[in-house]
């Protein structure tokens, strides 16, 4: 439990800092493609005898080169390049898992998640892969902050935006291999996306909203494993439910947006008139 703790704590805040700009920037189909991309590589690591982690880091990372090779095409947009890269790769994992298989170990940890059997080795992976993101984000926070908003005021302030999203693809790709081991690669998107999001309902500003995103990527993953460890249920998929759950109640409660807030104001405006 304490290592299971420690590594959605670790994930949680990854996912907060840089999951608000994958909500920004409109990024949850090419985050999702690299945890799919990784297939390759955790099957030829667990061929080999290696880590899972370390061969979906290779697959992750030749991911998002092959994202931004593909994407300098002309007659290829951004979106057209994860999608061939995804399909290419995922379907490389599948003819490998077919003809190099069957494997001592099962790739179900690497699919669904088993957070309750990270070692501290593992924990520490994670650390690393986090510090080398956050660093990335820190390193490139005002260019990366104005092409968030503005793509053409940051090409014309000189900022090179190709370098710009290829480091931030590859942040991505460190940050996906770096949930999979406790969620898995099925809803490892699930929390870079809905902190986030909860994060934007409530906030206007960037730094509050990744704050913001933070904490409830935080509590999701604390409030998920206690709900996993009392209701004896998987821990990757009950951190995703209280992260859902809470974007629900932002929905409904948030002062700024929330419905709630909106049908008392449409009702005191009613009984005004």
């Amino acid at each position: 439990m304490a290592r299971a703790g420690i590594e959605l704590v670790l994930v949680g805040l990854v996912g907060g800092v840089l999951g608000t700009f994958v909500v920004l920037r409109g990024l949850a189909f090419t985050a999702d493609a690299f945890a799919h991309c990784a297939l390759p590589g955790a099957v030829v690591a667990l061929a080999l005898g290696g880590s899972i982690a370390g061969g979906a880091l290779a697959a992750g990372l030749v991911s998002a080169g092959a994202v931004v090779a593909a994407g300098r095409a002309r007659a290829t947009n951004a979106d057209t390049a994860v999608g061939v890269v995804f399909f290419g790769l995922f379907a490389l994992g599948a003819v490998l898992f077919a003809r190099l298989g069957p494997f001592d170990r099962d790739l179900s940890s690497f699919i669904f998640g088993s957070v309750l059997g990270v070692t501290w080795r593992e924990v520490a992976t994670t650390a690393v892969a986090g510090a080398l993101v956050v660093g990335i984000l820190l390193r490139l926070w005002r260019p990366l902050v104005l092409a968030t908003f503005d793509q053409e005021a940051a090409a014309g302030a000189g900022v090179r935006t190709g370098r710009l999203d290829a480091a931030l693809l590859v942040a991505i790709a460190l940050a996906v291999v770096a949930a999979v081991g406790a969620v898995g690669n099925v809803l490892v998107v699930a929390l870079l996306v809905t902190p986030a999001a909860t994060a934007r309902v409530i906030a206007r500003r960037l730094v509050p909203t990744v704050l913001i995103a933070v904490a409830a990527g935080t509590l999701a993953a604390i409030g998920g494993l206690y709900l996993s460890y009392y209701a004896g249920v998987a821990a990757g998929g009950s951190v995703v439910l209280v992260a859902t759950g809470m974007l629900a109640v932002a929905l409904v409660a948030s002062p700024r947006s929330g419905a709630a807030p909106a049908v008392r104001r449409a009702f005191r405006r009613q009984h005004a008139v």
